[in-house]
């Protein structure tokens, strides 16, 4: 039997658990205003996941644990793309990793998915009886009571972060004496102590850290609670005004009705300019308004000096991918190791070129443009 309805009306937590008392097999879809999220059940254990947000893609996270660098996820997707190989098994055949390592990190990869969306303020969902996986993908089999209530445990703890840190254009900076009293640090403290500079939001660092988001106010939370950071914006421009909003524009998008989404993200850029939901979606609309494609063989050079690029004023997934601009790699390349949908990369790389702080050469290999697994 399928169901379907909103969060707000039948909460994760209710839907997990009817699925795991039921034994059911299916796919549990579950979409927010931003990104789409299908959750594989067998006999009410889940099985895998698969998400549109890039950030979850299993590379992503082994770059964020340091098991492989950026150029060995790059020639491993390029591979994927000829062979149609899983990228975990291309990576345990390169012995770049262990089956193990691959297994423990898909775990974690599936498991913070499904954390995730306990903390989704909008949202559907829809369970599709007997649906077997769309995609090949490493199968788990995960008891549902364990996730559940670590998910609970993390909406309370994230109810606490957001009394002190408000939002992801939050501005902390470290305190320098207490840190100091604190020393030897745990690894992940050093980490993150390492890049506040107090210019960063926190949505950079987790784009820098590639870390999920609860992770990254989790560990700035706390160290905010022992005297080691101090808040120097709380940040919090996302409301629940804004987030009905940026639900409609997407809303639009998928039935291409473009001109009245720009129309709706320029409304509430114009109320909450740094706003960056808003402004990455825009950047999207507007390029498929554009109706012209960047040949992804290309390879982009910077056309302004380290310092001028500096200046430039880049935001924080503009400047993620000028930075990977190396006169070596392909706009595809570069697209396939960052955390950022597709189409917004087109759409930062098509301004970039406009603004004359790239420019392109044709690709020596010839590579052709493909997807990501």
């Amino acid at each position: 039997m399928g169901i379907k309805g909103d969060l707000s009306t039948m909460g994760l937590e209710d839907i997990l658990q009817w699925l795991s008392v039921g034994k059911k097999t299916g796919i549990l879809e579950l979409k927010g205003f931003l990104h789409t999220k299908r959750v594989a059940f067998s006999d009410g254990r889940i099985t895998s996941v698969w998400s549109s947000d890039p950030r979850e893609y299993l590379g992503q996270y082994l770059l964020a644990y340091n098991r492989i660098t950026e150029e060995q996820l790059r020639e491993a997707l390029a591979t994927q793309e000829d062979e149609n190989q899983l990228l975990g098994r291309i990576l345990v055949n390169r012995q770049l990793v262990t089956e193990a390592e691959i297994r423990r990190i898909v775990q974690l990869k599936v498991e913070e998915s499904v954390y995730d969306t306990f903390l989704w303020d909008t949202g559907t969902f829809e369970f599709h009886d007997g649906q077997p996986p769309l995609q090949k993908s490493m199968l788990l089999s995960l008891e549902v009571t364990g996730i559940v209530l670590e998910g609970a445990r993390r909406t309370d703890e994230w109810k606490r972060i957001r009394k002190s840190i408000k939002g992801g254009d939050a501005v902390v900076v470290g305190v320098s004496e207490a840190i100091a009293e604190m020393l030897p640090l745990a690894p992940e403290d050093a980490d993150i102590l390492t890049r506040l500079d107090g210019l960063k939001t926190i949505d950079q660092l987790v784009i820098e850290m590639r870390v999920p988001e609860f992770k990254a106010n989790k560990l700035l939370f706390d160290l905010h609670e022992k005297g080691m950071v101090r808040i120097l914006h709380p940040g919090g421009k996302l409301g629940d005004q804004s987030s009905l909003q940026l639900q409609r524009a997407r809303q639009l998008v998928e039935r291409q009705k473009l001109q009245e989404a720009q129309v709706e993200l320029r409304n509430l850029l114009a109320e909450q300019p740094k706003l960056q939901e808003a402004s990455r979606m825009l950047q999207v609309v507007e390029h498929m308004m554009e109706e012209n494609t960047i040949d992804e063989t290309l390879v982009p050079e910077l056309a302004v000096s380290i310092e001028e690029l500096m200046q430039a004023q880049l935001g924080p997934n503009e400047a993620f991918l000028a930075t990977r601009v190396n006169a070596v790699w392909s706009i595809h390349d570069i697209i396939s190791i960052s955390p950022f949908p597709h189409d917004e990369c087109l759409a930062i790389f098509s301004k970039l070129l406009k603004r004359g702080i790239l420019k392109v050469q044709k690709s020596p290999g010839g590579a052709q443009p493909g997807y990501r697994r």
